[in-house]
C-alpha cells in the first residue's frame, strides 16, 4: 500500500474505480445483478485499496441514465448494465 494519506478523487476518478469494480463483479458473477448492500473492495488505478459500495452505485446510476453522457452509457452497455 502506498504511503501517506488517502488521495482525494476527482469525480472521474471515482467514476473510473466505480466502472472498474462494476467490471470485476461482472466478470466473477457473470452479470451486473449487484445485491444494494454489495461492497466491492479492488485495488485503485494508484494502488490504494478501495471500498466501492458498488449496489448502491449501479442503483443510483440507472436511475440517473438520462444525465449520464453516451460515453458513461456505451461503458456500461458493454458490462451488460439492465437500465430498467
Amino acid at each position: 500500500m502506498p504511503e501517506g494519506p488517502k488521495p482525494k478523487r476527482t469525480r472521474e476518478q471515482a467514476w473510473t474505480i466505480a466502472v472498474s469494480a462494476a467490471a470485476a463483479y461482472r466478470a466473477r458473477v457473470g452479470n451486473l445483478e449487484v445485491p444494494r448492500g454489495h461492497v466491492e473492495t479492488m485495488v485503485a488505478f494508484d494502488g490504494w485499496p478501495e471500498d466501492v459500495r458498488l449496489g448502491v452505485w449501479v442503483t443510483t446510476t440507472r436511475s440517473r441514465r438520462a444525465k449520464l453522457s453516451g460515453q458513461r452509457i456505451a461503458e456500461l452497455d458493454v458490462l451488460g448494465m439492465r437500465w430498467t
